[in-house]
């Protein structure tokens, strides 16, 4: 963390070393840029996710406290590996339709 407080100046780096990020000041949104002021580089990194997340629908789904407190517990990417359940339980779901029939 020393080296990249070195890099950034005098200025508080914006996460912690677990990743959490800080309180923005003012001047953290002064220093900010505009999607177009990015290497093109980034900005088609950045379009391709907000089209990744375009295809999804964000649905309010209540949960038992422990559930969520144990997926989160599984690090970072828990959304996606909640995701991958529901997927895995709906193809099990497909299958046992088609025995059925």
């Amino acid at each position: 963390m020393i080296e990249r407080q070195k890099s950034m100046g005098n200025r508080k780096p914006l996460t912690d070393d677990e990743g959490e990020v800080r309180e923005l000041t003012e001047e953290d949104f002064a220093r900010g840029k505009t999607f177009s002021e990015l290497p093109v580089s980034l900005q088609r990194i950045l379009r391709g996710i907000m089209e990744e997340n375009a295809a999804k629908k964000k649905v309010p789904v209540p949960l038992p406290k422990d559930i969520v407190e144990k997926m989160q517990s599984t690090g970072e990417g828990w959304e996606l590996r909640v995701e991958e359940a529901v997927r895995q339980w709906l193809a099990r779901q497909g299958k046992r339709r088609k025995v059925a029939s």
